[in-house]
């Protein structure tokens, strides 16, 4: 959602905040399961239970944000409400020129072919991609951060 809503200048620093901070609260997440802190057998349910406050926070929080501006350009059509949720996130002004590259993609996306996963496999152009996409998902699982 950060990554969409954010404007086209910040949208790549705001996709790698969002991984950064993933990984800080794994990191945080091991270093409070130690035994010295909350990893204990009577704090343990403190541990597990305080992942519940950020979910509940983005529960009560998550509604009053609005639509992605790309999701209500591209896929509702909704050019007005496009319009009402780019001035809630970004302030007054002008910003004709975001809603136009929004438009442009819309546009570059109607003439791309979405493929199949069989296609995608087949493609040779995507072949060296998809390698890589599967060695990192396969070695991120054998690393051993999710049994951690």
């Amino acid at each position: 959602y950060v990554g969409e809503i954010s404007p086209r200048k910040l949208r790549g620093f705001a996709n790698s905040t969002s991984s950064f901070f993933w990984t800080l609260g794994k990191a945080i997440g091991q270093i409070s399961g130690q035994r010295e802190l909350l990893g204990s057998q009577s704090l343990w349910p403190v541990l597990m239970a305080s992942c519940g406050l950020p979910a509940l926070v983005q529960l009560v929080t998550l509604p009053f944000f609005p639509e992605s501006p790309p999701y209500l350009l591209m896929q509702k059509g909704d050019q007005e409400g496009c319009k009402k949720a780019i001035r809630q996130l970004w302030g007054e002004g002008q910003h004709q020129a975001e809603i136009d590259d929004i438009m442009k993609e819309k546009a570059t996306m109607k003439n791309t072919k979405i493929l199949s996963v069989l296609e995608l496999v087949k493609e040779p152009a995507f072949r060296w991609q998809l390698y890589m996409i599967v060695t990192l998902t396969a070695t991120i699982q054998l690393c051993g951060i999710n049994a951690v």
